[in-house]
């Protein structure tokens, strides 16, 4: 069992990390926006760039529009819905 300053040095070491993966986050994002961008440009889908291959496809996908069957067709919805539950871990 953890001391309460330990918990405290955890939660403060979690959130810092949080802050890391956000910002980091933000960095992918920003440096595949601006390598889309390039091959956009260039009109291509594949591109070589040394070692590293690159490839922007469009994938499209069909859902199921779960409230719209729902409201229309209740029985099929009741009778083909999985119900799933996980644990949410929260620090504020």
């Amino acid at each position: 069992m953890c001391t309460k300053i330990e918990m405290k040095s955890m939660v403060k070491e979690l959130k810092e990390y949080k802050l890391l993966k956000e910002e980091a986050e933000a960095r992918i994002s920003e440096l595949e926006a601006a390598l889309k961008a390039e091959m956009r440009a260039a009109d291509t889908d594949k591109m070589t760039v040394d070692e590293y291959k690159l490839s922007l496809v469009m994938v499209t996908t069909q859902r199921i529009d779960s409230k719209s069957l729902k409201e229309e067709q209740p029985d099929i919805y009741d009778k083909y819905s999985k119900e799933s539950s996980y644990e949410r871990f929260t620090v504020k």
